[in-house]
């Protein structure tokens, strides 16, 4: 298992990145593209995303709740119910993440 520690990503090209299986804690993704990226089993402890893209980013049993991605791109963002319970979104990210109770928006 992998571990990131006490960084600060700024203005990083992180795109299809793979941090899966890693603990990541004390972390700020700032103005970092983080596209299509993937997060499978982590463990977060106080992450920031400040206007990062996690545009088409995949979290597969990492559990956001108490992570702000109000500042961030989530477009498209593969996730599961149970792993974006607890999160804190902007107002206009909401119509992003209403496919995840089968919504539909015409």
């Amino acid at each position: 298992d992998s571990r990131l520690y006490n960084v600060c990503f700024d203005e990083t090209n992180m795109n299809y990145s793979n941090l899966s299986l890693a603990s990541i804690e004390n972390i700020l993704f700032k103005n970092t593209g983080l596209k299509s990226a993937n997060f499978q089993e982590n463990k977060l402890k106080n992450i920031v995303f400040k206007d990062a893209d996690l545009t088409s980013a995949n979290f597969f049993k990492t559990s956001l709740k108490g992570v702000d991605l109000s500042d961030a791109i989530i477009s498209g963002l593969n996730i599961s119910l149970e792993d974006i319970r607890g999160a804190e979104i902007g107002e206009y990210q909401a119509g992003d993440l209403l496919y995840l109770i089968g919504v539909k928006i015409k």
